[in-house]
C-alpha cells in the first residue's frame, strides 16, 4: 500500500488533473513574462487562465494530438504535460477568441441589405 501514488485531490474535487493545471500555469506564466507591456496583474491572470485552459482542454486535445502524431509514427509516450504547457501558453488567446465568437453569435449577423436596383455596374 505504501507504493501507491498519492491521490490526485484536484481531479477528485473538480475533475482536472494537477499535472495539466501546473503545466498550464507554467505556460501562462511564460506567456505573461514574454509579452511586452503586461502589468503584474495581467501576468498573473494569464497564468490562471492558462492553468484553467490546460486543465479542462488537455483531456479533449490529447486524442487529437495522439492521432496527429501517429500519422508520422512518432512515439507519443507521456506528452500530457507538454500539451498542457502549450495550451497554457495560448490559453488567453483561445479564451479571447471564444469570447469574441460568443459575442458575435449573441448579437447575430448584420442585417442583409440588397443592392440597389438603379445602381450602374462598371
Amino acid at each position: 500500500m505504501a507504493d501507491l501514488p498519492p491521490p490526485d485531490f484536484l481531479h477528485q474535487l473538480v475533475g482536472v488533473k494537477v499535472v495539466n493545471v501546473v503545466s498550464g500555469v507554467a505556460g501562462g506564466l511564460v506567456r505573461g513574462l514574454i509579452a511586452k507591456g503586461f502589468s503584474w496583474p495581467q501576468r498573473l491572470s494569464s497564468a490562471m487562465v492558462g492553468g484553467l485552459t490546460a486543465g479542462y482542454a488537455t483531456p479533449a486535445a490529447m486524442p487529437i494530438i495522439r492521432k496527429w502524431l501517429d500519422l508520422w509514427s512518432y512515439p507519443t509516450g507521456d506528452i500530457e504535460g507538454s500539451v498542457g504547457f502549450a495550451l497554457g501558453l495560448v490559453g488567453m488567446t483561445i479564451c479571447d477568441a471564444l469570447i469574441r465568437w460568443a459575442r458575435r453569435w449573441r448579437d447575430g449577423a448584420p442585417p442583409f441589405t440588397p443592392p440597389r436596383s438603379g445602381a450602374s455596374s462598371p
